[in-house]
C-alpha cells in the first residue's frame, strides 16, 4: 500500500495529484498489480468538505481519508507533507510493515512503479529490524533569545494586569511554562511551539495563558504565519484572541475552518486549536511541576 500522507492546502500535496493520478491508472492498467498495489491518502487536520473539494479540483483518482484531529500524524512523530509510506502488508488483519518512505514531492513514476512491483514479491518479515531506533521527537526551536522572549511574556502579561512573582517551572512537557501572579491569582503562561503540516510554510510558535484549571486568559503570537509566509497582523492575532480566551484546555476545540480560521492561514489555526485539544497533558504536568526563578 502507497499510503500519502497530505493536507489538501499544501502546494506540493497539490502538485503530487498529478503524477499519483497517472501511479494510480498505471496500476489499475497492469494485470500484474491491479488488485495488489493499493493507494490512500490521509489528510491532516483537514474536514471531509475539504477533502471532497480536493479530489474535485484535482481529479484525484485513488481514496482519500481525514486525520481531521491529527491523530496518525502525531503517531508517525508530526513531520511535514507530502509524506508517502510504502507498507507491505502479509494479509488481512495483519500489521503491515514500513518498507520505504519518500518526504516531499515526486515526480519518478516509473522508478516507483518498478519499485512498488518489486515490493509486492517480498513479505512484510523481510523488513523486520532494518529500521534505525526510535528517536526523540523535539518541538521546533523557537529563533528568539531568552531575554526576548521573557520581555514577550511579561507583555502578555501586562495586558491580564499587574503582575508579580514571574518564574520558571521544571515541567516533563515540550512546552516552556511559566507561572506569575496577576491580581492575587495564579495565572500560567506556555509557550508553544509545533511543526508546520505542510513543508513550505513556517512552524508555529504562540503563548497561551491560562489558570490552574485551564480556564483561557490570555494568547499571544511569537511567529504565526498565513498564506505565503507573511505574518499575522494586529487584527488577526485579536481574531484569534477573542476565539480562544475564555474556554478551557483540553475541552471543547473541535476545529471549523469556515468559523475557526484566521483568513489564508487556516492550517496554522488549525495547529493552534488542536494544541490547546491537547492541553489536559500540560495541566496534568504542571501539577508535578517544581518552580524555579527565572533568570
Amino acid at each position: 500500500v502507497l499510503v500519502e500522507v497530505l493536507n489538501v492546502l499544501c502546494p506540493h500535496c497539490q502538485k503530487q495529484t498529478g503524477p499519483y493520478n497517472q501511479l494510480f491508472r498505471r496500476i489499475e492498467d497492469d494485470p500484474q498489480t491491479r488488485g495488489k498495489i493499493k493507494m490512500l491518502g490521509i489528510a491532516v487536520g483537514n474536514t471531509q468538505a475539504q477533502i471532497d473539494d480536493f479530489v474535485t479540483v484535482y481529479d484525484v483518482a485513488y481514496p482519500i481519508i481525514a486525520d481531521r484531529d491529527f491523530s496518525l500524524h502525531m503517531a508517525i512523530r508530526g513531520g511535514p507533507t507530502p509524506l508517502s509510506l510504502y507498507v507491505r502488508l502479509d494479509g488481512p488483519g495483519k500489521p503491515g510493515m514500513v518498507a520505504g518512505s519518500h518526504l516531499g514531492e515526486d515526480r519518478d513514476m516509473e522508478s516507483l512503479f518498478a519499485y512498488l512491483k518489486e515490493l509486492v514479491t517480498m513479505r512484510a518479515a523481510d523488513f523486520e529490524g532494518l529500521a534505525d531506533p526510535p528517536q526523540p521527537v523535539f518541538p521546533p526551536v523557537l529563533h528568539m533569545a531568552k531575554p526576548r522572549l521573557l520581555d514577550r511574556i511579561r507583555q502578555g502579561y501586562a495586558k491580564l494586569g499587574p503582575t508579580t512573582e514571574l518564574r520558571r517551572l521544571e515541567r516533563d512537557t515540550p512546552e516552556r511554562v511559566y507561572v506569575a501572579t496577576v491580581n492575587g491569582e495564579k495565572i500560567y503562561a506556555a509557550v508553544v511551539s509545533r511543526w508546520a503540516i505542510c513543508d513550505v510554510c513556517h512552524n508555529v510558535h504562540f503563548i497561551i495563558y491560562f489558570t490552574e484549571d485551564g480556564d483561557l486568559k490570555g494568547f499571544e503570537p511569537l511567529h504565526l504565519t498565513r498564506y505565503g509566509n507573511e505574518l499575522w497582523d494586529d487584527k488577526e492575532v485579536e481574531q484569534m484572541r477573542r476565539r480562544l480566551v475564555g474556554g478551557r484546555l483540553g475541552q471543547g476545540w473541535a476545529f471549523n475552518p469556515e468559523v475557526d480560521a484566521v483568513t489564508s492561514a487556516t492550517m496554522t489555526s488549525a495547529i493552534i486549536f488542536d494544541s490547546l485539544r491537547r492541553g489536559s497533558s500540560l495541566l496534568e504536568a504542571i501539577q508535578a511541576a517544581k518552580p524555579r526563578t527565572s533568570r
